[in-house]
């Protein structure tokens, strides 16, 4: 399959992998194309030439929404330096009546964006399948975000929550710009891409309209590097 593939840094950096330099160094040897960034400290001029250098590009990155909301223009313009295209939440508490809450800044966010040439979107768990008036989490945010706000669905998460990861996508059709790639066992845990029963080729053919596809490995058999390189190893032999 004739892709690019980049990968979530958090991959690496959850378990041990330090610096930006370091995690791009290993995900370009690794064999990506790729990555999708984390907080970190560097300047945009710094990142840009860390990327170049490691012959990577990023168009996402996650960002927490209590830091977006401090930082936001700040955040924004070193995005729009380093040429990325996505601000992504990548996790959202739903205690103490946050929905409402989360809607109303995604929709604000999405809309100030526009300015910097970037969207801003939201990044999935499993608990967003758990039910509010009747209705899963994941769907009141659709339905009550505005078209700016896009959608990273992350496949293993959906089929944790209970759901067809397949059926979700189609469901949110051109807002689905970004897919987190994860693979399950049916134990529904996170395994190496060759290990699971996740269709990886007809879910990447379900998402007709993702810019963009990055890989997130939370555990690992061996080494995050070894699971890491299998995962786009496997997905461009397919």
């Amino acid at each position: 399959m004739d892709m690019k593939v980049c990968l979530q840094l958090y991959s690496l950096a959850k378990h041990g992998v330090k610096g930006l330099e370091e995690l791009l160094k290993q995900s370009s040897e690794i064999g990506y194309d790729g990555v999708e960034l984390l907080k970190h400290d560097n300047s945009a001029e710094e990142t840009v030439k860390l990327l170049k250098k490691y012959g990577l590009y990023a168009p996402s990155a996650h960002i927490g929404k209590e830091y977006l909301e401090k930082n936001f223009n700040e955040i924004l313009e070193f995005h729009k330096k380093i040429g990325a295209e996505y601000v992504i939440i990548p996790w959202e508490s739903y205690e103490d009546n946050k929905l409402r809450e989360t809607i109303d800044f995604l929709n604000k966010a999405s809309v100030e964006a526009k300015s910097y040439g970037l969207k801003v979107g939201y990044h999935n768990h499993s608990h967003e399948f758990k039910k509010i008036d009747g209705k899963y989490i994941i769907d009141h945010l659709f339905e009550n975000t505005n078209e700016d706000v896009v959608f990273e669905l992350d496949v293993y998460w959906i089929y944790k929550g209970g759901e067809d990861p397949i059926k979700y996508i189609e469901k949110f059709g051109k807002r689905v710009q970004l897919v987190h790639l994860k693979q399950s066992n049916s134990e529904k845990e996170n395994v190496d891409f060759p290990d699971g029963i996740l269709d990886m080729k007809k879910i990447i053919e379900a998402a007709k309209y993702a810019n963009h596809f990055i890989v997130e490995q939370e555990t690992y058999k061996i080494s995050p590097f070894v699971s890491c390189k299998a995962d786009v190893d496997y997905l461009k032999s397919i």
